[in-house]
């Protein structure tokens, strides 16, 4: 008898955890990739299940997901209302890696996370942070979406969160 494989979640997966589904795909996991739109999921990742939806439209996210399942999520949605959040957490069964913009460690004024560090129903969430990557020669610049991939799975696989790059000095962020 064979063990069935994880079914992972990942909102973002069209775009900026494209590569991470491609991982998943790769490790023999089910992936389900919440996407505004089917055809780029397919294009990022074509064995890939595709859940349509907008997130920031209230029950968009319930209404593609139907009564599905997880047992890891990779969840990238800096613009979902609550809603969203609680929406993806009630369905997991594992680890949640909530990935958070950097201005979640602005020095003042830094918003709260949209789901607290640790355990949230059958849900262990743990944070992403994403900072960004200075250069010896001092430029900054935002992290690829493979970078960004890596280290999500490297928080999934180890259940710690993290920060990727670096978040100070506050004044070094890049410009865009």
């Amino acid at each position: 008898m064979s063990a069935i494989p994880p079914h992972v979640l990942v909102v973002g997966g069209s775009g900026i955890l494209a590569p991470a589904v491609r991982d998943v795909l790769d490790r023999g996991w089910t992936a389900s990739v919440v996407s505004r739109s089917a055809g780029r999921v397919t294009a990022a990742a074509p064995r890939a299940r595709a859940a349509v939806a907008d997130v920031t439209v209230p029950g968009a996210l319930r209404s593609a997901l139907g009564d599905a399942r997880f047992d890891l999520a990779l969840v990238y949605q800096p613009f979902a209302p609550a809603e969203a959040w609680r929406e993806v957490a009630d369905r997991v069964a594992g680890t949640l890696v909530a990935l958070l913009v950097s201005a979640h460690a602005a020095p003042e004024g830094a918003p709260a996370p949209p789901l607290p560090d640790g355990v949230d129903g059958t849900a262990l969430v743990r944070h992403l942070l994403l900072g960004w990557h200075a250069e010896d020669s001092g430029r900054t610049r935002w992290h690829t979406p493979e970078e960004i991939s890596k280290a999500a799975l490297d928080v999934a696989d180890h259940g710690r969160s993290a920060v990727l790059g670096t978040v100070r000095p506050w004044a070094a962020r890049p410009v865009h």
